[in-house]
């Protein structure tokens, strides 16, 4: 028995635009705890300044998949009615201003290394992981914005 597939309102040609933009927001969060390890482990400047870079851009970038996911989650009955759509929007709200939170921390210190920010950096990869888990979940287990052959 073939599932109803869930369409997003948000896509081009039939492909969702959220996912498209989530990945380097991700990739920018993630490879901010590179960063933080590096400017520990070489105390050079450079990769304060590298984090500064890859948490503002996770941040704008997230903030703005975000928004694709948002017109979806409202605008979408059957995603709107899925109890795991909603933790998915929590979780990643958490993230971003986690992630903001951090590129404030950063902004005006690119001098050395901030131990806070290695720490947030960490709990904001902690939180991606599951957030991402939980929108795979949409995807897989739920057909959001897939077309399901019959």
């Amino acid at each position: 028995m073939a599932r109803e597939p869930i369409i997003s309102r948000m896509s081009v040609a039939g492909h969702p635009i959220h996912p498209m933009l989530i990945h380097f927001p991700v990739a920018f969060l993630l490879g901010l705890v590179g960063a933080d390890l590096a400017c520990i482990y070489t105390a050079d400047p450079f990769w304060a300044r590298v984090g500064l870079w890859l948490a503002g851009l996770g941040s704008l970038g997230g903030w703005l998949a975000a928004l694709a996911g948002l017109v979806d989650l409202v605008f979408v009955v059957h995603i709107r009615n899925l109890a795991i759509a909603w933790i998915h929007a929590l979780m990643a709200v958490m993230t971003l201003s986690l992630a903001s939170f951090n590129w404030l921390l950063r902004f005006n210190d690119t001098s050395g290394f901030n131990l806070w920010g290695l720490y947030i950096s960490l709990l904001t990869a902690a939180l991606i992981t599951v957030t991402s888990v939980l929108g795979g979940q949409m995807v897989y287990g739920h057909a959001v914005g897939v077309h399901v052959e019959p």
